[in-house]
């Protein structure tokens, strides 16, 4: 059984400014004794963040459970404190003043050598990690998911809005992290020994300040035993959450089972992220089988029919097969975005993210 892991960053919203909220310290740290659902509250770069990590999954129901008990915690401490907490992957507004920086030495090193990115790097993704037997077989899994990151970053579209309008992208805040030293589609690996070695050059340069620095959308996780994806915005709902994070499951047992055949070009897969960010769902996505473009729904249901052998199980398929029908029919959460916004101004937006936050998928 493939164990797998979600880690989920949160905006803290004023009610009265509707902008990135400023917790207090004895706030903050009431914000960080948030223990539910089994998983752990922890700062993130700027004050008006909060991520929580969760306990290690085996199953889809367990870990919606655990989702769903965490962000309904969060919804009510916060509100206590005259904030909200939304799951979106920017801030649909921010002040004109520069995001105030978490205490802390770490953060405050990284934010003194990019000072004009940590400005306004109000940026919240979901970090999917997946159990691995081997670190070798992490550098298979690496290698196998980069033809299919442009998928798993158009499914995970949840950031349109941009300083209260609408950025023109599914996923801005994909398009906004390759600011970072490295973003992107990481490079392909001969083995561990080549991941380490080019790993090791990397972290002689005076900028990047650990392997964390290196904000590839997949990498290793040496600390966790892992494969870290980093490809999604938050999500607005824990069931999209999880449908993805098991969607990546099965992407990552096909990646270790079947050798890389197709070598698609750096650039390609590099124009292909770019146009998955402008378009999500909505446009053509990169078949890796073919390195053609086609149709978003055609392009998942035939990798539905590829990755069938590799869930964990038929209830799992069907929670996969349900959600991914559900984001064809009713949007990603870029869409969901747009159309509240459409309907209610940002205000309308707001109101759809709070109420996101803590939905069921029976809603």
């Amino acid at each position: 059984m493939t164990t797998f892991g979600i880690e989920e960053e949160f905006l803290l919203i004023d009610r009265e400014t509707q902008l990135p909220a400023t917790p207090a310290p004895q706030q903050a740290e009431a914000l960080l004794e948030i223990t539910a659902g089994g998983g752990k509250a922890t700062p993130e770069w700027l004050t008006c963040q909060l991520e929580h990590t969760s306990p290690i999954y085996s199953d889809a129901a367990m870990a919606l459970d655990s989702l769903l008990s965490f962000r309904r915690e969060l919804a009510s401490v916060t509100g206590s404190m005259g904030f909200d907490a939304a799951a979106v992957g920017t801030a649909p507004d921010i002040a004109l003043a520069a995001a105030q920086i978490t205490p802390g030495e770490r953060y405050h090193q990284l934010a003194g050598m990019t000072p004009a990115i940590a400005a306004d790097q109000y940026l919240n993704g979901m970090h999917v990690h997946i159990g691995l037997d081997s670190l070798e077989d992490g550098v298979r899994v690496l290698n196998g998911l980069r033809p299919w990151l442009p998928l798993v970053v158009a499914l995970g579209a949840n950031s349109p809005m941009w300083r209260g309008a609408d950025s023109g992208f599914a996923s801005w805040r994909s398009i906004h992290y390759r600011r970072w030293m490295a973003n992107g589609i990481p490079p392909q690996y001969e083995n561990l020994a080549d991941y380490r070695a080019r790993l090791d050059a990397l972290l002689h340069f005076d900028v990047v300040e650990s392997p964390s620095t290196l904000a590839w959308l997949t990498r290793i996780s040496f600390a966790h035993g892992t494969i870290e994806i980093r490809a999604c915005d938050v999500q607005l709902e824990a069931d999209d959450a999880v449908v993805i994070a098991l969607f990546i499951r099965a992407l990552s047992r096909m990646a270790l089972d079947t050798p890389v055949v197709t070598q698609i070009q750096p650039e390609v897969l590099e124009i292909a992220v770019w146009q998955s960010a402008k378009f999500g769902l909505s446009g053509s996505l990169l078949d890796p089988t073919t390195s053609t473009q086609k149709p978003a729904a055609d392009l998942i249901h035939e990798t539905l029919e590829r990755l069938q052998p590799y869930f964990e199980g038929p209830k799992d398929e069907a929670v996969v097969r349900r959600g991914l029908d559900r984001m064809l029919s009713h949007g990603t959460g870029a869409e969901r975005q747009r159309r509240a916004m459409q309907d209610g101004g940002l205000k309308g937006l707001l109101t759809h993210a709070y109420s996101s936050l803590t939905a069921h998928p029976d809603h």
